[in-house]
C-alpha cells in the first residue's frame, strides 16, 4: 500500500487543526455573545420575560449566527478565514461575536441577502438562457434567409424555366401544400420546425412564379396559414407592383409568428424594388402594428427593422 510522503500528512494535520479551531470559535463566541444579548438586550423581543428556556434561545441564536460568520465573509469576498496567524483568528472571533450579539437581525439580513442572490442568479440564468435561444433563433433565421436568395437568384437567372403542367393542375398543387403547411411543419424541435416551414414556404413560392400563377387569384381562394406563407414568398422570389395590397390582406390572416415573419421579409423585398408607394405606406404601418401584438423577440425585432426600411420611403 502506497504511503502518503510526511510533508503530505503535516498538511492535512495543519488544516484539521485550522479547521478545529474556526469551529471552537465559532462554538464560544457564539454562546458567549448570546449570553451577553441575554442579558442586555442588544437584540431581544420587547417584554421577554428572562428564562432559562429563553436564555438556551439566545445562546442557540448566536451559535448559529457565529455558524454563518464563513458565509458571510465569503459573501464579501473576505480570505481572513484562510489566515492562520494569530491575529486573524482574534478578527473572526470579533466578527462571530457581533453577530451571536445580534443574531436575530443577522440571520435576517444574511437570509435577505441569500434569497436575493438566489433570485438575481435565476435571473441572470434566465436572461442567459433568452438571450442563447434568441442568439440561435436569428442563426436560423439568416440561414434560411440564405436559401430565400439563392432561391431568388436561381429563378432570376432561368425566368424561361417553366413545369410542364396545367394552370389548374398547379394551382390545385399549390393548395394541397398550401393546406398541409401547419400539419407538416408542427415538430417540436424549433430548428427543425423553422426549417420545415422554409423550406416548404420556398416550395410554394417557387410554383407560383415559376408557372406565373396569379397572386391575386390566390388570394381568391379560402386564405389558409399555407396559402399566406406560399404569398409571401411568392413576393420575395418575384416582387411585382400591386403585391402591396396582397400582402396587407395575407397579414390580415396571418396567425403564426414564422408567417408574419415572412410577410415582413416580403414587405422589405417591395420597399428595395421601390414597390411601395407614398399612399400604401400607411396601411403597412398599421399591420405592423397588428403584429407587434403577441410577438415575441426575433419578430419584434424584425418588425423594428421593417419600420425604419418604411420610414426610409417617406
Amino acid at each position: 500500500m502506497e504511503q502518503k510522503p510526511i510533508y503530505d500528512i503535516f498538511i492535512v494535520m495543519e488544516w484539521d487543526l485550522h479547521l478545529i479551531i474556526l469551529i471552537a470559535v465559532m462554538l464560544v463566541t457564539g454562546m458567549f455573545g448570546g449570553y451577553l444579548n441575554y442579558l442586555n438586550d442588544f437584540d431581544t423581543l420587547e417584554k421577554e420575560e428572562k428564562t432559562g428556556k429563553i436564555r438556551m434561545k439566545y445562546i442557540l441564536l448566536g451559535i448559529g449566527a457565529a455558524f454563518l460568520i464563513p458565509l458571510f465573509l465569503k459573501m464579501i469576498e473576505s480570505n481572513i478565514i484562510s489566515g492562520q496567524d494569530n491575529l486573524d483568528y482574534l478578527i473572526f472571533a470579533g466578527f462571530c461575536l457581533v453577530a451571536a450579539i445580534f443574531s436575530r437581525r443577522f440571520i435576517s439580513s444574511i437570509g435577505d441577502k441569500i434569497l436575493e442572490a438566489a433570485k438575481n442568479a435565476q435571473k441572470v440564468a434566465l436572461e442567459s438562457k433568452i438571450n442563447t435561444e434568441n442568439t440561435q433563433k436569428a442563426l436560423i433565421s439568416a440561414k434560411e434567409r440564405i436559401e430565400d436568395v439563392r432561391l431568388a437568384v436561381d429563378i432570376k437567372t432561368s425566368e424561361s424555366k417553366k413545369l410542364n403542367v396545367s394552370g389548374a393542375q398547379t394551382l390545385e398543387r399549390l393548395k394541397v401544400l398550401a393546406d398541409s403547411f401547419v400539419g407538416r411543419t408542427s415538430v417540436p424541435d424549433y430548428g427543425q420546425r423553422i426549417g420545415l416551414k422554409a423550406a416548404l414556404g420556398r416550395k410554394m413560392g417557387e410554383i407560383i412564379i415559376r408557372n406565373r400563377l396569379s397572386k391575386k387569384e390566390i388570394l381568391q381562394e379560402p386564405i389558409s396559414e399555407g396559402l399566406c406563407v406560399a404569398l409571401a414568398y411568392a413576393v420575395q422570389l418575384g416582387p411585382e407592383s400591386g403585391d402591396v395590397s396582397l400582402l396587407n390582406q395575407a397579414a390580415a390572416h396571418a396567425k403564426q409568428l414564422f408567417t408574419k415573419h415572412a410577410i415582413l421579409i416580403a414587405y422589405d423585398t417591395l420597399a428595395g424594388n421601390n414597390l411601395i408607394f407614398q399612399q400604401e405606406i400607411g396601411e403597412v404601418f398599421r399591420r405592423l402594428e397588428e403584429f407587434k401584438k403577441g410577438a415575441d423577440h426575433p419578430l419584434q425585432l424584425k418588425i423594428a427593422e421593417t419600420e425604419n426600411i418604411l420610414s426610409l420611403l417617406e
